[in-house]
């Protein structure tokens, strides 16, 4: 742990590189910051830091430049601990009003909210199918050998798909089936809608149609939990990190695999709270000049999804986690309203 002097300084040098993206000099923090030492002590504390692992000189003749070591600590120990909420947090909360707006509509509006108020690339894992509640399923035929099957989750989620069943099922009341589910089905984790389960249920109706609504409920489980939605790509690019057109390339291709960023998100949100992963700390490596800040939205009080903002290390961090914890509760506050009407 460091000493209180040098407390003030990491933290004056981590606030200007910040906000300039150059490195920071002795002669910088005593004319901006209120340090109350002189100009010889700055400088020795300084390249104490540095010998700590906290600063680096990336020049002899230039000032320093704060690694994620810095950011860590200036994360966990320097920033207030509570996080006030911004000052568009009623615009945020108004942006959520309109009741009309299906799920995909308002996971749209929450990615381009994020990455505007931010400038960041935005990120949002949809509602996990499988922590969802069934709240209503239409089965319709559509030949002899098609099932159509529809779904809607109590967040508002709405998933389809084409079942092909290899005998005909001319012979197969699909309303009065219809009626059987949406009756027995109410309210239960879509993650316990099982082939037995269904089996047991639907005893009477040809095997094979109850089989293959078994493994479609669940391969659309699998499918939904990868879900990611990201907005503002280029905003990265407007970065002097992101300059190096490898590196951006090489982000950029990240921010293109779902699954692979479903993980990241899933991986960088702690069981409570907020998710901030810095620098070194990510597992790819084109990540490692990135800072991911998460929070997680609920619905009812049930952990649902993740969301949040990928920028530099040198992001703005207060105001970024302001307004990914403001957007997840409002968020997740708008999805309970639907689930409850």
């Amino acid at each position: 742990m460091l000493e209180p002097r040098q407390e003030r300084i990491l933290l004056a040098v981590v606030r200007e590189y910040i906000e300039t993206a150059e490195p920071v000099g002795s002669a910088a923090l005593l004319q901006k910051y209120a340090l109350a030492c002189s100009s010889a002590t700055v400088r020795h504390e300084m390249a104490r830091l540095e010998q700590l692992g906290y600063l680096v000189q990336p020049h002899t003749s230039a000032g320093r430049v704060p690694v994620d070591r810095a950011y860590r600590y200036y994360v966990d120990r320097l920033m207030e601990k509570r996080i006030a909420p911004p000052p568009e947090a009623p615009d945020i909360a108004r942006g959520y009003a309109d009741s009309e707006r299906e799920i995909e509509a308002l996971i749209d509006h929450t990615r381009r909210r994020l990455s505007q108020l931010t400038r960041y690339t935005s990120l949002v894992l949809g509602p996990r199918l499988g922590r969802s509640y069934f709240k209503y399923v239409q089965l319709v035929g559509l030949g002899p050998r098609q099932v159509l099957l529809v779904m809607m989750t109590h967040t508002g989620s709405v998933v389809h798909r084409v079942i092909d069943l290899t005998s005909a099922a001319e012979s197969v009341d699909f309303n009065r089936l219809t009626n059987l589910l949406n009756d027995r089905l109410s309210g239960m984790s879509m993650d316990a809608i099982s082939v037995d389960f269904l089996r047991e249920l639907l005893e009477p109706v040809q095997p094979e149609i109850v089989t293959r609504l078994g493994e479609a409920t669940r391969d659309l489980a699998r499918e939904y939990e990868s879900r990611v939605f990201y907005e503002g790509a280029s905003n990265l690019l407007d970065q002097p990190e992101f300059r190096d057109v490898q590196k951006a390339r090489a982000l950029l291709e990240v921010l293109e695999q779902e699954t692979i960023l479903a993980e990241i998100l899933d991986k960088s949100q702690p069981s409570e709270g907020i998710g901030v992963v810095i620098g070194g700390e990510h597992a790819l490596m084109p990540m490692r000049e990135c800072t991911m800040i998460t929070a997680t939205y609920c619905v009812g009080g049930i952990p649902m999804g993740t969301l949040g903002v990928i920028g530099p290390t040198r992001l703005q961090y207060v105001r970024a986690l302001s307004i990914v914890k403001c957007v997840a509760e409002s968020f997740g506050q708008r999805l309970t309203q639907s689930s409850s009407g």
